[in-house]
This record gives C-alpha cells, structure tokens and sequence, in this order.
C-alpha cells in the first residue's frame, strides 16, 4: 500500500506542482537555496556564455494578460525580463536597488533616488513622476494594493521620489521589491495587456493568451549589453511533454521538473545541469477550534509526519517544521514534531478509548473522525490521501471532502474540521506580512486563532525597526500560534531547474519564481 501511494502521490506532484494553489498568498517567497547541480547531475560544469541566440523555455500556467499591475501578471512578464521595479529580492532573501539607486528612511517617510539614465524599451526616461503614477495604478487595478492609495507620494524633482505612510511602516522596501510594483511607460503604453513598455532586458514580441509568448532583446536597455537575442516561453503543461522536448533539443531548459524527470537528466551529466532550491511556499493546514478541542486539535497536529511526507514527494515538499525558515532572525520558534505517542496521549486525555476491533478511537461508541477539506491544486488532494493514512496509525478516522476552490466553500463559510492550503509565507524575508494577513483576522483567520494578545503583539511588530526586538516578538507570536494547535505546517516547496550544458540564466538560483531570464542568460 505504502509503494503504490508513493508512486501515486510523485505522479500527481509532478502533473501538479507549477499550479497556483486557491488564491496563493502575496508573491513567492524562498529560503536558504541550496544548490545540488553536482549532486544531481554529476560532473556537469556550467558553460562560457556566449552572445546571441535564443533562449527556449517552458510556461506552464496559461493567462489572459500581461498587464504588470493586474492580478500576478507580473509574475510573468519578470519571470520573462520584461518588467523590473524599484527593488529586487536576491538570492538570500536581502532587498536590493534596483532601478532605483538609493533610499533613506526617516520616520514613516522613504526618500528614493533612481538611478542614472534608467529608460523604458522605447528610449523614454524613467521619471520620478512616473513612478509615481505607476504605484497610483497598482492601487486602481490590483485589489491586493489598494492601500497604496493612503500613500502620500511626492516628487521635488525628476529622480526623487518621497513616500510618507500614514503610519510607521518598516516593510515598505519589501512591497517595493515586489514584481506587482513594476515600472510601465504609462504614457506611450497602448495596450496593457498584450504589449506593456517596461525596462527590462527584453521586450514583448508575441503575446499568445493563454499560449506561447516571444521576447526580444531590449536594444535600449539602460543596463548594458543583453547576451541573448531573445526567448521564447512555449506553454506546455505537462511533464511528459516537458521532458520530451528537452530530450529533443526544442528547449534549453525549464523550472520546476519533477522528481523522476530529475533522475533521467541526472543519469546524463555531459547534458544537463540541475539545481534544487527552497521556496518559501508551503502547504500547510488549518485546524477549526470551533469544532475540536485543543487535545483533538493537538493530537492531529502531532500525528503528522512530515519527513515522510518529503519522501512521499521525492522532495518536492521539503520537511518544514515552521511557517518561516530557522535561521533567520524571525524563525527562533518551531513547531511541535512528529510525536504519535504525544497524539494518542492528547486523544484519550479527550475522553476517548481505543477499540482494536476497528482501529479507531471512540467516545459514546462514536468513532473519532474529522474530515479534511482540500483541493486538487498543488497536489494537495494526493496530500490529504497521506494524512488519511497517517491519521489512520493513530486512531483517527479521517474523511476527505474535495472542493473546487477553498476560498469559496470551507475557507469562507467554515465548513470544516481541517482545510488545507497553500501559500507564501515569507513575502521577503520579514515576519509581519504573513501574520497581518493570516493570524489577525483580516484574511484568512478562519480557524478561530484570532485573539486580541497576539493582535497586540503583531501591531507592534508592524511598527519594530530593531531587528532583536522584531525576533523577539516573532518568538513571543509565534510561540502563541503554535500553541493555540490551530495551525499544522506540512511542507515546504522546493524548485527544482533543468537545463541543458551550454546554456544558463533561468533563476535557478533564485527562491522568487518570478525572476528568470536576464541581460547574463545565454543559449547553446
């Protein structure tokens, strides 16, 4: 049995995995990335660049528009060197300029100067004014930053611009370093959804909806020399098709390979390298309060065994016992571990006998059961087949209930014992967005955590500069949060990349998923 959910539970991952998972939280997030390219594929050294050419790659998410302020449009139109913002998030999660060239804080206020001689694809100067008006627009057309119209944004002259928050906001930068926060010539922009001018490496030569997108190399770009001569994004959505494309030559490479994909490309190390990275992406669940209490609730969250859920997955979701990584500033607290004597403690601390004749708990000659809510997106559904089972060796008798979207059944209307789902919980490497938006009751308070000392206590987080004091009130909610056993962490995506020897530059080394190609991505 365990052979065959193994097998079942890889082949669903890997058809599922590039899927947006309900409504994913905020922009993708990342972690320590680790690459494994010797590991995975042998002796494989990465090659001389050489210019020109065309980069040919995989998209895997069909969509309607490339709007950069619409939706996550700006996932991809990053993802394809098109648009970049103000800031960017590296590798190890610091926030870096980017077309901007400096800032200064003081108070709620951020004074920031571009850079010299940043101009769109057409040649036209990126202003201060501009800018301006841009983040005016992401307020009007994306209702995930409709805040930004609190904003007060001035402009002394043609590179500076002046934002002042209505209150202390410390992770201003991190918004800014978002994809959302992409620079559009506003003025000579005809048609946002096909053709955006942006300032990146490329510009947009086809745009498909829902189908293949062409770029070219951006003869204007302000940041010197592009090596390729474009790319072309072919949308496949499938691993199968993926993979024989690759084996082919019609690509040079694409992100988020399965794990059996990973053992072919591994077993030809002269033709493919392959690098594994952490995301900040997890799946993870939440416990309804109003229907169990803490010792069912804490029971279910320590009879889940995430290391087996990792070799279930082949890696695909990495063993994560917290909602941020350890070893940042802000991941001092854990949560509990995989304890299935703790779990059949907390049970019959409940009230609750074992009955060996069907294997479950029982009360009043009811058996123990809950039901898992989830969905099919992001595997999530092969998932909660695992929990079933795990729940099963503890005397739990778990039903599973598959909706079409969570947001609109049991994450609204609170029907359920566990619902499960997936989001990005660190934005950019600070603790606070993720807990305003899903611990205070604002967004996805569903589970009945909500209490007015841990609101306390993330409001002064909002407004903390001192890092040492914002680990230790992250330490003080976390510890709450983990407490309260409404929350059960399952797992942390990775990102695994495949591309072929002499070619190079996809964001494989990124833990953001929408940066890839750039001015130094080159073909073979």
């Amino acid at each position: 049995m365990k052979k065959f959910l193994a097998i079942a539970l890889t082949a669903a991952l890997a058809a599922g995995i590039t899927a947006c998972g309900g409504s994913d939280s905020a922009s993708t997030g990342s972690s320590t990335g680790t690459s494994t390219g010797d590991a995975a594929t042998g002796t494989t050294e990465t090659a001389e660049p050489v210019a020109g050419g065309i980069f040919r790659t995989v998209e895997s998410n069909p969509y309607a528009s490339i709007d950069v302020h619409k939706d996550y449009y700006s996932w991809h139109t990053q993802f394809y060197g098109m648009s970049q913002s103000l800031f960017r998030i590296e590798d190890d999660m610091t926030i870096s300029p980017w077309l901007a060239d400096s800032y200064t804080t003081e108070g709620n206020s951020m004074t920031i100067t571009l850079k010299d001689g940043v101009c769109f694809s057409n040649g036209e100067p990126l202003t201060a004014d501009m800018v301006k008006r841009n983040l005016e627009r992401v307020a009007e057309v994306n209702t995930r930053f409709t805040y930004v119209a609190d904003w007060t944004i001035e402009t002394p002259d043609e590179k500076t611009i002046v934002i002042t928050t209505p209150e202390l906001y410390p992770t201003l930068i991190n918004d800014l370093a978002t994809a959302e926060f992409g620079m559009v010539d506003l003025d000579n922009t005809t048609d946002f959804d096909n053709a955006p001018i942006c300032t990146g490496p490329f510009v947009i030569e086809e745009f498909v909806p829902d189908g293949d997108v062409t770029v070219a190399k951006n003869e204007n770009y302000w940041g010197g020399d592009v090596m390729l001569d474009g790319a072309v994004f072919y949308y496949m959505g499938d691993e199968e098709s993926k993979m024989l494309a690759m084996q082919n030559g019609e690509i040079d490479g694409y992100v988020d390979i399965s794990p059996a994909s990973k053992e072919v490309y591994a077993m030809s190390p002269d033709m493919y390298n392959v690098t594994t990275i952490n995301t900040e992406r997890r799946a993870y669940a939440l416990i309804n309060s109003a229907r169990l209490s803490d010792n069912i609730r804490e029971a279910l969250v320590l009879g889940i065994d995430k290391a087996a859920i990792e070799a279930y997955t082949e890696g695909i979701l990495k063993n994560a016992e917290g909602f941020f990584t350890s070893g940042t500033y802000y991941g001092g607290v854990q949560a509990p571990t995989y304890d299935p004597e703790g779990a059949k403690a907390a049970i019959e601390a409940d009230g609750y006998t074992f009955n060996d004749a069907t294997g479950f708990y029982e009360k009043d000659g009811q058996p123990l059961t809950i039901t898992i809510s989830t969905y099919a997106k992001r595997s999530l559904d092969t998932l909660a087949i695992l929990m079933q089972e795990q729940y099963k060796a503890i005397g739990i008798n778990a039903q599973i209930k598959l909706e079409d979207n969570p947001d609109s059944t049991y994450m609204s209307n609170l029907d359920y014992d566990i619902g499960m789902y997936v989001s990005i919980t660190d934005k950019a490497g600070e603790p606070f967005t993720f807990l305003n938006q899903v611990m205070t009751g604002q967004w996805l308070d569903v589970c009945g955590f909500g209490n007015a000392e841990t609101d306390a206590l993330i409001d002064q987080l909002r407004f903390e500069t001192d890092e040492t004091k914002k680990a230790e009130l992250a330490d003080e909610i976390m510890t709450d949060i983990y407490d309260s056993n409404c929350y059960l962490v399952l797992g942390q995506y990775t990102k695994s990349t495949a591309i072929r020897a002499g070619a190079g530059g996809l964001g494989e080394t990124s833990p953001q998923q929408f940066y890839a190609i750039d001015e130094n991505s080159f073909a073979n």
